[in-house]
């Protein structure tokens, strides 16, 4: 792609990805445990410059998924509610390296100092617990979707490039495919 397709891409793009990640509270988390069992859950957020963090129970498998497979894909997705289509709702799906913020580390402090921000003074409750951990989720490469045939490549610092599809969808060949515009979906 050419270098200003790129840059009119990433003014366009940009922008409405932070918009929509700053209108998304939680994050739903696919972890696995040591033995590959999938899990999938959600747990509040908030973004750093460095990666996304989440204050989870070491009592919850998603928390003791995260601190034995430090690996996670984390999806923010639109809410039902408002979508056009429930097959191509707007997402913004990462792959993350986990890591644990030390507690009472200035990174803990700023981490939760921003939790707190978004949640209010349930944070300062939370962690106070001792089996609450907080985990650094930093995206290593992603996938913003915002519709059928729209679906961009974004990698941690949300720098957007188009992906590359050698197929797109296609109908069916049963002899009633009716070849116009308005038949594709």
């Amino acid at each position: 792609m050419s270098e200003v397709k790129q840059e009119r891409l990433q003014s366009r793009l940009g922008p409405e990805i932070k918009e929509f990640r700053e209108a998304c509270l939680t994050l739903q988390l696919a972890t696995v445990d040591i033995n590959g069992k999938p899990n999938v859950s959600y747990a509040p957020f908030a973004l750093l410059d460095d990666g996304y963090y989440v204050l989870i129970s070491q009592i919850a498998k998603h928390a003791r998924n995260l601190l034995e497979n430090p690996q996670v894909s984390l999806m923010m997705i639109e809410d039902e509610t408002t979508a056009k289509t429930l097959y191509a709702r707007k997402r913004l799906t990462f792959e993350a390296d986990v890591s644990v913020v030390e507690r009472n580390s200035d990174r803990w402090l700023l981490a939760v100092e921003g939790l707190r921000d978004r949640f209010g003074e349930i944070i300062d409750g939370l962690s106070g617990l001792e089996d609450f951990v907080l985990f650094r989720l930093a995206p290593t490469q992603g996938l913003f979707v915002k519709g059928f045939g729209q679906a961009f490549q974004v990698s941690g610092d949300d720098l957007v490039d188009f992906i590359h599809l050698e197929q797109g969808h296609r109908r069916i060949k049963d002899g009633s495919e009716i070849e116009t515009p308005e038949d594709k979906l």
